[in-house]
């Protein structure tokens, strides 16, 4: 019988660390890459809006050099705040469900302003240039090759929380029945309730830290490389600073659990202390 009771307490104590694990790397994944003004603030400290900017001007360079256009028809077509305001604006499909689509008017507007300026445009031209025109604006919006994910990203944002949130609550719910079971089936003993706590912690901890080393062990996280040069290091930056949030956590659990496996400890101890007291007065 106490075999089975033994059996039943660390069962019990490994669906409490499951739980508590699941619990833990959800809230993390909420308040990071599934948060909308995380993402922002990430892309404002590694300058990605910046970045992309720079990209927008460098294949409109390249662009013109085939076109045999003089490089004046490019000064001030495109700004950073459009840039910035297009890519906030993905981001809004994504995580708020809209359907936005990018503008290139802007775009357009003020290259045929230029093109005007230069008095380059005639009967014979026209239609090239007006090619020309909509090849830029494509240019641009094909730069910002993310937006042509973003209805894809969007569906998977939307089904990755919506079964977050259901396991959230599970594991929730899991926690609270399994503590209830634990403090039943320790009949009360509160000593032992403590010890199930401290163990789980402990095992929690572990595992995450462990976990933690092994992806920056095995994954080359520096040389990841997706799209360009300034998404990559947001997505370096992001996947850092997660895996450092999940090392915070680990540390913060196997330190609170030590202090509860230390007040186990001690209250074993001082409990024995005074059986032993009593038995020798005896």
């Amino acid at each position: 019988m106490k075999v089975l009771i033994n059996l039943l307490k660390f069962i019990l104590t490994m669906i409490l660390t499951i739980a508590l694990i699941s619990i833990g790397l959800i809230t993390i994944l909420f308040s990071t890459v599934l948060d909308k003004n995380y993402i922002m603030q990430k892309l404002e400290e590694t300058d990605f809006y910046l970045g992309t900017y720079q990209l927008v001007e460098s294949n409109f360079e390249n662009y013109i050099d085939q076109s045999g256009l003089d490089e004046n028809v490019l000064e001030n077509i495109c700004t950073q705040e459009k840039v910035k305001n297009d890519i906030n604006m993905i981001l809004s499909n994504i995580y708020n469900g809209k359907n936005q689509v990018i503008d290139t008017t802007e775009i357009e507007t003020n290259l045929n302003a230029n093109i005007d300026k230069l008095g380059i445009k005639n009967n014979q031209n026209e239609g090239a240039i007006n090619q020309f025109v909509n090849h830029i604006c494509s240019e641009y919006k094909n730069t910002l090759i993310y937006a042509n994910y973003s209805t894809k990203i969007t569906g998977v944002y939307q089904n990755a929380v919506s079964k977050l949130n259901n396991v959230y609550k599970i594991m929730l719910g899991v926690l609270v029945i399994d503590f209830i079971a634990i403090i039943i089936v320790n009949n009360k003993k509160i000593l032992n309730d403590v010890q199930s706590l401290g163990t789980a912690l402990l095992a929690c901890g572990v595992f995450e830290m462990l976990a933690c080393q092994i992806v920056v062990a095995k994954v080359k996280i520096q040389g990841i490389k997706v799209f360009d040069d300034a998404f990559s290091k947001t997505l370096v930056a992001i996947i850092q600073e997660v895996l450092q949030k999940i090392s915070s956590l680990a540390v913060g659990s196997i330190i609170i659990a030590i202090l509860v496996i230390a007040i186990y400890a001690a209250r074993t101890i001082s409990k024995k202390t005074k059986e032993n007291l009593n038995t020798g007065r005896e």
